[in-house]
C-alpha cells in the first residue's frame, strides 16, 4: 500500500513517469484530474516494486485484449482511493479494492447485500461504524469480482461474504478463495485470493 498524496503529478513533472511503459503513461496521463492521475501512477509505482522483488519487469506486463494489465506466470490486482493505492501480486488468481470510508452510499447495502450482511452493518451503529462495515464488506465482494475477472459484471447481490470463514458465498455456496482485511482510520481494504478447490490449501 502507497500513500500517493505526496506523488508530483505526471502532467506537471513527467520524469515522475520515467522507466513506466508507453501505454500505462498514456492510461495515466488521459486521465483529467491530478488526484486521479497520483492515484494511477502510486498503483502502477507499488506494482514495479512487487515485481522487483520477484526479479521481473514491468516490461513484462502486457495488455489483454480487453484492456487488462497481465503478466505471464504472475498475477497481480491494482486498486486506489482517496490518497491511497494497493496492489497484491500472487502466484494464483488475486483480486483487492480500497475504499476511503465515507457515508455509505443509499440504497446499495439494501439492494446488493445480503440480510446477514445488513446485519452486520447495523450492529455496528452502536459502534459509530455502519459506514466503515458497509466498506469492509464492499471491498471483499469487490476483491472476489475482481481476482474472478468478472468485476461489476457479476452482480454484487449474487455473492455474500462470510465472515466467519474469511471466504466468499456465491448463490449460498463457499467458494475456494480467501479474503484478506485491513484497515485504518480512513480506510478499509480487502485482498480475495483463489485456493485449491479440492484440498482448501492456501
Amino acid at each position: 500500500m502507497m500513500a500517493v498524496g505526496t506523488l508530483p503529478d505526471p502532467k506537471e513533472n513527467e520524469t515522475a513517469l520515467a522507466g513506466i511503459p508507453a501505454w500505462r503513461r498514456q492510461y495515466i496521463l488521459r486521465c483529467q484530474n491530478a488526484p486521479e492521475r497520483k492515484r494511477r501512477l502510486g498503483a502502477w509505482l507499488l506494482l514495479q516494486r512487487n515485481l522487483a522483488s520477484l526479479g521481473i519487469s514491468d516490461e513484462a506486463v502486457r495488455r489483454s485484449a480487453n484492456g487488462k494489465p497481465e503478466c505471464e506466470d504472475i498475477y497481480f490486482n491494482l486498486s486506489h482511493s482517496g490518497e491511497m493505492a494497493l496492489c497484491a501480486v500472487s502466484d494464483r488468481p488475486v483480486g483487492c479494492d480500497i475504499e476511503q470510508i465515507r457515508r455509505m452510499p443509499k440504497g446499495v447495502a439494501a439492494r446488493y447485500f445480503s440480510a446477514e450482511e445488513r446485519r452486520y452493518i447495523a450492529e455496528g451503529q452502536a459502534l459509530g461504524e455502519t459506514d466503515r462495515r458497509f466498506f469492509r464488506i464492499w471491498t471483499m465482494k469487490e476483491s472476489y469480482m475482481k481476482m474472478t475477472g468478472e468485476g461489476l459484471s457479476l452482480s454484487p447481490e449474487r455473492i455474500a461474504a462470510d465472515l466467519n470463514n474469511m471466504t466468499i458465498l456465491r448463490n449460498q455456496t463457499p467458494q475456494p478463495c480467501r479474503l484478506q482485511n485491513g484497515s485504518s482510520d480512513a480506510y478499509e481494504w480487502s485482498v480475495c485470493f483463489e485456493i485449491s478447490e479440492d484440498t482448501g490449501k492456501e
